[in-house]
């Protein structure tokens, strides 16, 4: 947390509503934004109270009072709900969902060069079907940016974000609105500000999607269409500057995402698309164009588990030719060889951004790596690459991977970790094509056993342990996670807490994690997981843990808690 003023210091530690206000998230012209935390529920909320000298224009109690109002009535998923609204000390406040996530800003800021295309795609059809909502409730934005656009964790599995609008505190209603834009004056931020907006004439939807136009300009090539610092700048860029044109900027930019752009920043409000719904249908059907299937680059191995597939009988080790590695994996840095070759054998390489990984990947300002980002490993005479539920993904080609999940790779195809790639180089001897063999599908590769947890149906009571052979042992179950605190501690008698908070059992500290986040007890021999209503949810394999109800977790897949994955691991000792 950055360093507060005295002012918002005082806010530390009171209450609205039963909610305790816990710290600064974010401030604007309009006043500031607060956590705040309900014991009893436990469950946080974000609390926007207006600067003073706002709530004392004469007014401005209703307006505000309207401007409630209309961010209360849209309900929709990627729109923060408004819950409450009322006064405190000399102002008023309005309360909404939390969402854990950095904002759209952030992640740009993360990701200097631009998103993968895929990715941008993926966000701005959501923000295109939020606003053919709500301009379908007559409701304009008025003051579309990065920053008032949250991405927090997505329950569906082939979509990395959820995208969540922010500050409908601006929009007007556009009939029998108590508030009415007055002529000459401009409302948004001036380097997303269209013509019309910057004028301060009459606007519509189009202009909220002019907004949308510069947004994904600068999302596809990490900088905004025009330098605009202020007002004066914006008008003078509409009047007399053109920008680079995003396929220039980025030459594999789809043509059609180019024209888009282009009509979506048109100075004449009437040159750009008419609705937003027109906009999320090219954006869709570009999605669905550039969204590249995972036969084209690779394919998983397994749907998902945590340990790497069994090594065969003589797989990793070194042809017979006397090549030491058949493998070695070449790195670049903004499309630039750096003078480094890494060789790829029996052992797993990681890749993160320091040490102890074998592949580092750090440049100063670059923050796109994790520190423990993916593993590579080489298992049946093919190259695997598996996520580690790292923060910005791990792409092959333009496909995102699925985190904990092995994928092949092949030498065609770079792997890209933001300004980073690797490729793959095979260096293995050719050998002559066998002649007159049918053509045969590689058998898949087997995945690895679940842990020798016995079902409750082979349990008659919790004190029977398993056995192996004819020897009892007994089984210790320990939760694993690097980023943790502690990173491993064995699952005893009493449920072990996760969360953020420094009471828990094990410390997660991210911002997608919740104070209290979920448990893990035992059960007898068997482990249980309950999501503790969390904001952003618990997930095993994809799938999010429904809240307050116990889940069974064999441990095959890691237990994904915010940007963290806590691993299972269990130990065997004679019994006593």
């Amino acid at each position: 947390m950055s360093t507060t003023s005295p002012e918002i210091e005082t806010f530390i530690g009171k209450v609205i509503n039963n909610f305790e206000i816990q710290e600064l998230i974010g401030q604007g012209g309009m006043g500031i934004v607060l956590r705040a935390f309900h014991p009893e529920l436990q469950s946080h909320a974000a609390i926007k109270i207006m600067r003073p000298e706002l709530a004392r224009q004469p007014g401005f109690y209703e307006r505000f009072l309207q401007e409630a109002r209309i961010a209360a009535r849209l309900k929709h998923p990627n729109i923060a709900n408004v819950f409450n609204f009322g006064a405190y000390d000399e102002s008023y406040y309005l309360m909404m969902d939390y969402i854990e996530g950095p904002s759209m800003r952030q992640h740009l800021r993360e990701n200097r060069n631009g998103l993968p295309l895929a990715e941008v795609l993926q966000i701005f059809v959501q923000i295109a079907d939020v606003l053919d909502f709500s301009h379908k409730q007559g409701v304009y934005h008025r003051d579309l940016k990065p920053d008032n656009i949250l991405l927090t964790n997505s329950i569906e599995p082939d979509v990395p974000f959820r995208a969540v609008i922010t500050d409908f505190g601006l929009v007007k209603l556009v009939n029998n609105s108590i508030l009415e834009t007055q002529k000459g004056v401009s409302v948004g931020t001036p380097a997303y500000m269209s013509p019309e907006q910057c004028l301060g004439k009459e606007i519509d939807g189009r202009t909220d999607l002019y907004s949308v136009g510069v947004m994904i300009y600068e999302a596809c090539t990490g900088q905004r269409p025009f330098p605009i610092r202020n007002l004066f700048d914006a008008v003078q860029a509409h009047r007399t500057g053109t920008p680079v044109s995003l396929k220039a900027m980025i030459p594999t930019t789809p043509v059609q995402l180019d024209n888009l752009v282009r009509r979506l920043m048109a100075v004449e409000i009437n040159r750009r698309p008419a609705t937003a719904g027109e906009v999320a249908h090219t954006l869709r059907a570009l999605l669905q164009e550039n969204q590249p299937s995972r036969s084209t680059y690779s394919v998983p191995i397994s749907e998902s588990f945590a340990s790497p597939p069994p090594i065969s009988e003589g797989a990793g080790t070194p042809p017979a030719s006397g090549i030491t590695e058949p493998y070695f994996i070449r790195v670049a840095y903004k499309d630039e060889w750096e003078p480094k070759t890494v060789p790829l054998g029996a052992q797993p390489l990681l890749v993160g951004r320091q040490a102890p990984a074998d592949i580092i990947l750090d440049k100063p300002h670059e923050r796109y790596v994790s520190k423990r980002h993916c593993e590579i490993l080489l298992r049946n005479n093919q190259v695997l690459l598996q996520d580690l539920q790292s923060m910005n993904g791990t792409f092959l080609g333009e496909m995102k991977l699925e985190p904990n999940k092995y994928y092949q790779w092949l030498p065609s195809v770079p792997a890209r970790f933001g300004p980073f790639t690797l490729t793959l180089v095979d260096n293995r001897p050719a050998t002559p094509s066998p002649v007159a063999v049918p053509e045969k599908s590689p058998a898949p590769l087997p995945a690895p056993p679940p842990l020798p947890l016995p079902h409750p149906s082979t349990s008659p009571s919790n004190n029977v342990r398993p056995s192996i052979g004819t020897t009892q042992v007994s089984v210790r179950h320990f939760l694993v996670c690097p980023e943790g605190i502690p990173n491993k501690i064995m699952i005893a008698a009493e449920p072990i807490l996760i969360g953020r908070a420094p009471d828990c059992t094990m410390v997660l500290d991210g911002p997608r994690t919740s104070r209290h986040h979920c448990k893990v007890q035992r059960r007898g021999n068997l482990i249980e997981v309950i999501d503790l209503n969390s904001t952003n949810g618990t997930f095993l394999q994809n799938r999010r843990l429904p809240a307050n109800s116990p889940t069974l977790w064999d441990g095959t897949s890691p237990l994904v808690v915010g940007s963290f994955a806590v691993a299972l691991e269990s130990e065997y000792g004679p019994g006593r």
